[in-house]
């Protein structure tokens, strides 16, 4: 760890994107230079589930413990609790990276509490904070989309009126969503503790695990349930890219969930090695790593998901592009029941929308790590078995296109499963993206109470 011009902001290293240095330095040129005010910027953390995490800047303050994620994108920033849109000449839809980050800090949080330094004593909460930290940004984000989120601090000019920003937050708590007052104890002694606990944590910014197969995974792309998809490139060949998927398994995990997610890995790569169909995203290899097993995609850079892009377009999208959008997620979906195969977590975030800008974009389905082939004697194949742990295998917002059924009952299977989540997407196409109801898993656990 190297510490720069000021004796409590360490660079754990220093980052290669421009914009990231000076979003860090527009806040370390106003950080206090004292006590218990605590600085860590560029750090990356394995987590007890097995995750990599990269951190931009942490902050400890006598008024909170901070993780704050930023992004420096300009233009026009809009969207809604669950999904944020920039517009800069072309649009970027995304979800609301609060989500991310929140999970990120509470990972963070259960890491350092377990440290020797920690026993016996309270560790602070640690609240996430967005920093979109480009100049000229135009924020219309409302509302709860707005919560945890921060601009530059700006002075009054004129008739420019100031506007509170990070600074406010992390000295003030002067920030949407933010609780007046902090949790837990912010003096010098809890900073000096957090310091060591960092340093007994191995948070450094080792690459040594960065590196599946051929490729090193560069950029976190997305997560769900006891998975990382990564931005990757070949060590060799730098103009190949492929999406590494990075299935997780704790080394202190019981027996039984470790071969849940060992499982999910192998089903996942069994049944897309029966389903060559342009609409499916291709796979290149099973591969075994220090983290989990992971799988090897095709990666196309300009791919989005199939909800990102309702978003983006909900307003240009003609009721023929939305006909034939749900005519090749229908068709992908009968080419698998064809092999006997039924994907079960069928829905948005699992169809990525391939030539977005074309007037007649692409599909392919990804996300079968729940799906299951039912074998025979005249099919011919293999039988991949079903699991009975969906809740605990797909995200929550994915259960909204899911039959009650596929969640409630253990070993309930069948080809209507995912003609129950047709019909659901059916109802997003074509309702503006709107779900088309409430997480299956607080359906479920409604009806039981």
């Amino acid at each position: 760890m190297s510490s720069l011009s000021l004796s409590n902001w360490t660079t754990i290293a220093e980052s290669s994107f421009p914009w990231e240095r000076e979003a860090l330095d527009f806040v370390r040129n106003q950080f206090p230079a004292h006590e218990p005010y605590r600085a860590w910027s560029n750090l990356e953390f394995i987590a007890t589930d097995g995750s990599i995490n990269e951190v931009d800047l942490l902050v400890f303050t006598p008024q909170g413990f901070f993780l704050i994620e930023i992004k420096s994108r300009p233009g026009k920033l809009f969207g809604d609790p669950g999904t944020w849109t920039w517009e800069d000449g072309r649009q970027f839809t995304t979800d609301n990276p609060l989500i991310a980050a929140n999970t990120k800090a509470k990972k963070l949080r259960s890491l350092l509490e377990r440290q020797k330094v920690c026993k016996g004593k309270g560790m602070p909460f640690i609240e996430a904070i967005i920093f979109c930290s480009a100049a000229d940004l135009r924020c219309e984000l409302q509302g709860i989309a707005r919560y945890r989120v921060c601009l530059r601090d700006r002075n009054q000019n004129g008739t420019t009126p100031a506007r509170p920003g990070i600074m406010a937050a992390i000295k003030r708590r002067e920030c949407p969503g933010l609780a007046p007052q902090p949790k837990g104890t912010h003096d010098r002694p809890t900073a000096k503790m957090i310091g060591q606990a960092l340093e007994q944590a191995g948070i450094r910014a080792s690459q040594r695990q960065r590196k599946v197969s051929d490729y090193v995974l560069e950029q976190l792309i997305g997560e769900g349930p006891g998975y990382q998809d990564w931005q990757s490139t070949h060590t060799q060949f730098s103009s190949t890219k492929r999406w590494v998927r990075l299935y997780l398994v704790r080394t202190e995990a019981a027996a039984e969930d470790r071969k849940m997610i060992e499982r999910a890995a192998e089903r996942e790569f069994q049944l897309l090695e029966m389903l060559q169909h342009p609409g499916i995203l291709r796979t290149y290899g099973y591969t075994p790593h220090e983290l989990g097993p992971a799988l090897i995609f095709e990666y196309d850079p300009l791919a989005i998901r199939l909800d990102h892009y309702l978003a983006q377009r909900k307003d240009s999208l003609s009721v023929d592009m939305r006909l034939d959008l749900m005519r090749q997620i229908a068709e992908v979906v009968r080419f698998a029941h064809d092999k006997k195969v039924v994907h079960r977590g069928l829905c948005p975030q699992s169809i990525l929308v391939t030539e977005p800008q074309r007037d007649r974009p692409r599909i392919k389905i990804f996300n079968w790590q729940v799906g299951y082939r039912a074998g025979s004697s005249t099919s011919g194949g293999s039988r991949v078995t079903a699991t009975s742990h969906v809740d605990r295998l797909v995200d929550d917002a994915s259960t909204a296109y899911l039959a009650p059924e596929a969640i409630a009952e253990q070993g309930v299977a069948g080809e209507h499963l995912d003609i129950f989540s047709l019909g659901a997407i059916a109802f997003h196409l074509f309702s503006d993206g709107r779900a088309s109801g409430k997480c299956g898993i607080e359906y479920h656990t409604r009806e039981e109470n």
